[in-house]
């Protein structure tokens, strides 16, 4: 077969018949710019909710902890057992010895009531290391508070964070915005925090020796968490402030924030291999392991763009074979002149597959313009909205995805291809004299 005659003939068919293709072009074109935006869209989707669980939420790329029971291994902070000082002496150890770390901190969870002058709450909250968790929150996130001032900014004694929920609890004035991360470049917006009067006291069950215990704190900030319930609840404390209130030098849990294209499978079958050869009785976990909320997104994202995608192959497929179809069977007796001239049914197979080719690689070039131009428009408009079950705003954006715009483009081209071969196929398995003796 001559390759380069059948694609010279091929292109300027399409020239020639370019206003009885328009139909299959406009199809391809829309199919092309479709799925490269839903590739997008989704993509920048769940890379919002990873960077809202490592970064916003703090939880690194792995978490160590001791889990206590079978629950533990599917909830985070369900059935730990404590992280005793000596343990953490050797889990850090262990950390330091590890290249891909780049910052890790120590969470101890409490939970007990809070209470004011007029007000006594339950509280379910965290102590932190303070500077350790704002280098895993970045600078996007650091400045994590509504109104009031970060634990990392503060200086009055005894500071304590509260949740959007639980300030209007406790009578605190509460804004009404959510948090939004820091763009490059922006200064975060300080609002002061207005709350009754006088301090809160908490009241937990001490960690080690089970007794009750009781201290009072200054609230610094509010912070919106992102979900109404974690909200009506929050308290955030340094780390020191939570042991000293539990009456514990022990933690819950580790957060290990990796360094930039550190692998994060091997990472973790590093860090857990070598914290089991120190005698560690941990278990380090990704951060997506127990993440339900993100897995059930991503699950339906993930059907949603599956059930697209087959809805659009199969309607794309069906119209460019039946605009195929009325194509060629159009030029049927030029196909027949063709076979009549020698030309073998393989070579005309080929010549309607490139010329569908050659159709879809333009249609699939506009359509990929069309699709660059939209996403460039949506993430410099930086439009915000607030997802359902949601406390905060988030941005409407559309990922770049180069290789999702390969693969678009290959499977556009190989749907035409494909549409041509039928309609192309049943016109050549009959004789050449049918395709001039009809009217």
């Amino acid at each position: 077969m001559n390759i380069a005659l059948l694609l010279e003939m091929s292109f300027k068919n399409v020239l020639r018949h370019g206003r009885k293709s328009m139909a299959t072009f406009r199809i391809m074109l829309v199919t092309a710019a479709t799925l490269c935006l839903l590739f997008g869209y989704v993509q920048a989707n769940i890379e919002l909710i990873q960077n809202a669980f490592i970064h916003w939420g703090a939880r690194g790329h792995l978490v160590i902890e001791r889990p206590n029971s079978a629950l533990a291994h599917q909830v985070e902070g369900a059935g730990q057992r404590p992280i005793d000082a000596a343990l953490q002496a050797t889990i850090e150890r262990v950390l330091k010895a590890e290249p891909a770390v780049q910052a890790q901190a120590r969470i101890l969870r409490l939970s007990g009531m809070v209470s004011n002058t007029q007000v006594t709450a339950i509280f379910s909250g965290i102590g932190q290391d303070v500077a350790a968790i704002r280098q895993i929150k970045g600078k996007a996130y650091e400045y994590d508070v509504v109104a009031g001032t970060p634990l990392w900014m503060t200086r009055q004694p005894a500071p304590i964070v509260l949740g959007q929920g639980l300030a209007a609890i406790l009578g605190c004035k509460v804004p009404a915005v959510g948090f939004a991360p820091m763009r490059p470049g922006e200064t975060p917006q300080s609002r002061p925090i207005d709350c009754p009067a006088g301090p809160l006291e908490l009241v937990v069950s001490t960690l080690d020796a089970g007794r009750v215990n009781a201290a009072r704190y200054q609230a610094s900030a509010i912070m919106d968490w992102g979900v109404k319930e974690i909200n009506d609840r929050l308290v955030v404390l340094p780390l020191d402030s939570a042991q000293k209130l539990m009456g514990t030098n022990s933690v819950s849990e580790y957060h290990v924030l990796l360094a930039d294209g550190a692998d994060l499978d091997a990472s973790q079958a590093r860090l857990d291999a070598a914290l089991k050869a120190a005698g560690a009785d941990t278990t380090v976990f990704r951060w997506s392991d127990r993440a339900t909320f993100f897995q059930q997104v991503r699950g339906v994202l993930m059907t949603f763009l599956g059930f697209v995608l087959i809805v659009a192959a199969l309607v794309g497929f069906m119209s460019l074979l039946n605009s195929s179809y009325m194509n060629f069977m159009q030029r049927r007796r030029e196909l027949a002149t063709l076979r009549s001239f020698g030309f073998p049914r393989r070579f005309l197979l080929g010549l309607t597959a490139l010329e569908n080719a050659w159709l879809a690689l333009a249609a699939c070039l506009c359509g990929l313009s069309i699709a660059v131009l939209v996403t460039w428009s949506v993430r410099a408009a930086q439009i915000m909205w607030t997802p359902p079950g949601s406390s905060n705003a988030v941005p409407v954006d559309i990922a770049w995805v180069p290789a999702i715009y390969a693969i678009s483009v290959a499977g556009v081209v190989l749907l035409a291809m494909l549409a041509s071969w039928i309609p192309t196929r049943k016109i050549l398995s009959g004789p050449i004299r049918a395709s001039f003796s009809d009217a």
